[in-house]
């Protein structure tokens, strides 16, 4: 079995020019071949169907939330789901929710997402659908990953980065100008073999395609077969990947 995971934004998805259709349609022959389509994002459920609204692009099964939860291809059915505790978002408000220059954010096994500090003064289309949520809100919801978007101040950005490492029980992922707080164990990588787990279709059996652009791209491309990242991924990105491709469409054809 050929099975291909593609990360979204940045690989897939090029904001505000949207998708290439070269590369929706690579993706429909390649299912229409019989192989696999995986998205592999970290991005939740109501995050890429806002993403993938007005796009014919599909996918057989989506990773979703750094490989937090995975749900069938129409995002209707929940496969698995890992739960970040709350008090890993109340860490992130208490440390950082009156802090300017960032965001602070929780995404959901569910259907609903949450703004909780928003100090940039600016708004992002990944987010424009979230929901104003407060400490109160916590409780009633379960959350894949605690996002904190840091746009343009790479100082802060380490800062936060360095404070989730020593906060430990979690997982820290660094996509662009977004730090992915995640359950303990938990990347694309793992999520697509939990996901195969699931298919019942062992690790020999597949043929592992990886395509994605950043360093939460990094865990899915080392247990690929065939692993791509592109020319504007960052260098230790670019550096660990088998290619360095234009576009996905530009080599999936080949593999069919």
């Amino acid at each position: 079995m050929k099975v291909a995971a593609f990360d979204f934004d940045g690989t897939l998805h090029h904001p505000p020019h949207g998708f290439r259709e070269e590369d929706i349609a690579a993706i429909d022959a390649w299912r229409a071949a019989g192989h696999l389509a995986i998205s592999a994002t970290g991005r939740s459920r109501t995050a890429l169907a806002h993403g993938m609204r007005g796009s014919s692009l599909a996918f057989d099964y989506q990773v979703l939330s750094n490989g937090g939860s995975a749900t069938d291809g129409a995002n209707e059915k929940l496969i698995f789901g890992h739960e970040v505790s709350g008090d890993v978002l109340r860490a992130a408000l208490d440390a950082f929710g009156s802090r300017g220059g960032l965001a602070i954010f929780g995404t959901t096994l569910g259907r609903v997402d949450g703004v909780f500090a928003n100090n940039t003064g600016i708004s992002h289309d990944f987010t424009a659908h979230f929901q104003p949520m407060t400490r109160a809100d916590i409780p009633d919801h379960h959350f894949a990953v605690v996002p904190i978007w840091v746009p343009g101040d790479t100082q802060l950005r380490a800062e936060v980065v360095a404070w989730a490492l020593e906060l430990g029980g979690v997982e820290v992922a660094q996509n662009q100008d977004y730090i992915d707080l995640m359950a303990p164990g938990r990347s694309k990588g793992a999520g697509i073999t939990q996901l195969l787990d699931e298919l019942r279709l062992p690790r020999e059996s597949v043929q592992l395609y990886t395509f994605g652009d950043s360093w939460n791209d990094l865990p899915m491309h080392a247990i690929a077969d065939v692993s791509h990242s592109f020319p504007h991924s960052p260098e230790e990105v670019r550096t660990a990947t088998d290619h360095v491709i234009g576009a996905v469409s530009d080599v999936l054809g080949e593999y069919v």
